[in-house]
């Protein structure tokens, strides 16, 4: 396994493109393309939030088929709670890029980010479309990347290659960040031969692995989605290279998440936490889980105060078997990381989980988020 540069696009046969069509304030890119030059296995995970928005319901429909050639995704504006008219310009979103691309309208998967509850500027989008198909180039990862951002500071983006397979991806994700999947954009593109429910089992576990373990205020999004396209143009089969390419899965959502993570609404620091010697997983990512949720925690993360008093605290609301007795923790502090490791002294599963510090920009951001 081996990073290499082009992101969303470094697996053969997929472009990308990101444009300005002028849903931010800011003039910023907010329109994003990822398109594979021949059908593709596809396959997707979502919010769990009761409130979902216009394309999570299209999309959740679309993957019905299995296949799909293209991902359009808008950030400044949530299509979320908008009624009958935010689900027709979801389809709108749909149909126009299909045609654009002259593919099906079933091979096209939608998403949206931003303010909630305000309607789509759908005119703007219908506009840009065609501009952003003319985009499409084997060198636009990072623009597409660019374009899903909110409030993020930085773009997120991998590739790497499995042996012949690459495996690549996107993401956004700053705030409204909780376990309970989903809890950003992350868009993965692998040029992998792989049998469409085997590629479902394999996002699951991998997101259960990465994306369910970060938290930045515990808020779930309503928009949210992992969407994971195989076109099958490397020419080898997942069925030979299932591990590798299950433990490639894996990284490419782990490096994602980390970056979530590491670029939460206002802060300064990275929390890793590895939770180990639990009686099974459940415990472990139970544990972890109120460790990097724990507001008290990620506070005195922020403040340098190595208080055991908060780890005590965020393990013990939870239902995960403990031997205190043998209970052991180290909390090491770092300049941009801390890493906070705990036994609980019951087995041998493990698990982990990444978070950030609590800071007062954190207030700021959201004090002011649709003003």
């Amino acid at each position: 396994m081996k990073k290499v540069k082009g992101g969303v696009c470094a697996p053969r046969g997929f472009l990308a493109s990101g444009i300005a069509c002028g849903l931010k304030k800011s003039g910023k890119p907010d329109l994003a393309l990822i398109y594979s030059e021949v059908p593709a296995a596809a396959v997707g995970v979502f919010t769990t939030n009761q409130v979902k928005a216009a394309p999570v319901y299209v999309s959740l429909k679309q993957l019905r088929k299995g296949k799909a050639q293209a991902i359009i995704a808008n950030a400044g504006n949530a299509n979320c709670w908008t009624g009958q008219k935010g689900m027709m310009d979801a389809l709108t979103m749909v149909s126009k890029t299909a045609k654009a691309l002259s593919i099906r309208e079933s091979s096209v998967l939608v998403a949206s980010t931003g303010v909630i509850a305000k309607p789509l500027p759908i005119a703007k989008i219908k506009k840009g479309i065609p501009r952003l198909v003319r985009s499409l180039s084997k060198s636009g990862s990072t623009k597409a990347a660019q374009a899903i951002l909110t409030t993020d500071t930085r773009i997120k983006e991998v590739a790497i290659k499995v042996g012949s397979i690459t495996i690549a991806g996107i993401a956004k994700g700053s705030g409204m960040i909780a376990p309970g999947m989903a809890t950003m954009f992350a868009f993965i593109t692998t040029d992998a031969q792989i049998n469409k429910d085997l590629f479902q089992k394999l996002i699951r576990r991998a997101v259960a692995k990465s994306f369910n373990m970060v938290s930045v205020d515990n808020c779930m999004s309503t928009n949210d989605c992992v969407l994971a396209l195989a076109n099958g143009l490397s020419g080898v089969r997942v069925g030979r290279r299932g591990a590798e390419f299950a433990k490639g899965l894996e990284y490419v959502c782990e490096y994602l998440a980390k970056e979530i993570a590491r670029d939460g609404e206002g802060a300064k620091k990275l929390m890793a936490v590895k939770v180990s010697g639990a009686k099974d997983e459940k415990d472990a990512r139970a544990a972890a889980s109120a460790i990097i949720n724990s507001f008290l925690l990620k506070a005195a993360v922020y403040g340098r105060d190595k208080n055991v008093g908060r780890i005590l605290q965020a393990v013990g609301t939870t239902s995960a078997k403990v031997d205190w007795d043998k209970f052991k923790f180290d909390w090491k502090i770092g300049s941009k990381e801390d890493v906070i490791a705990v036994k609980l002294g019951v087995g041998k599963a493990h698990a982990l989980g990444w978070g950030c510090d609590l800071t007062e920009g954190y207030v700021r951001i959201n004090a002011k988020y649709t003003t």
